[in-house]
């Protein structure tokens, strides 16, 4: 697993949800955004590479 889609009912604010990534064990609470197609987001500390399909599959999963 190297992201979690957590999402609040009761939060308007961010109805859709928030994605955070999982590095070296530790969720990481830093809430990330969807990135563009052609700039997937790297962990500066893991070094992974996250790219769009991976934060749909979170979404439809819940976590990936």
């Amino acid at each position: 697993m190297v992201l979690i889609h957590e999402s609040d009912p009761l939060d308007d604010e961010h109805a859709t949800g928030r994605f955070y990534h999982v590095c070296q064990g530790r969720i990481d609470r830093t809430p990330l955004n969807l990135p563009k197609e052609d700039q997937p987001y790297e962990c500066p500390r893991c070094g992974i590479d996250l790219e769009a399909e991976d934060f749909f599959m979170a979404l439809q999963k819940g976590s990936v």
